[in-house]
């Protein structure tokens, strides 16, 4: 298992890998030019930057802050954890 310092530290190509392999997407919003996917790894969350279109991912970032996941609340759907 690896921290999320360790994850940053990581090329673009084993960061795909990791996600792609462990990674459980969790919730999406766009922002700017970017459709945004945040995935849960290892204990630790992660935003992958999409160009929309073009499918092209721009930017793998390891997210240490309460700040950005609020960003997140209104797209994750809970619904069925109260059925």
């Amino acid at each position: 298992m690896i921290t999320s310092l360790d994850f940053q530290n990581l090329t673009e190509d084993l960061k795909s890998y990791v996600l792609l392999n462990n990674g459980k997407h969790v919730a999406e919003r766009n922002y700017s030019i970017y459709s945004i996917q945040l995935y849960a790894v290892y204990g630790f969350y992660v935003e992958v930057y999409y160009l929309p279109g073009s499918d092209e991912i721009d930017q793998i970032i390891a997210v240490n802050s309460d700040e950005v996941l609020e960003l997140y609340l209104d797209s994750i759907d809970v619904s069925d954890i109260y059925m």
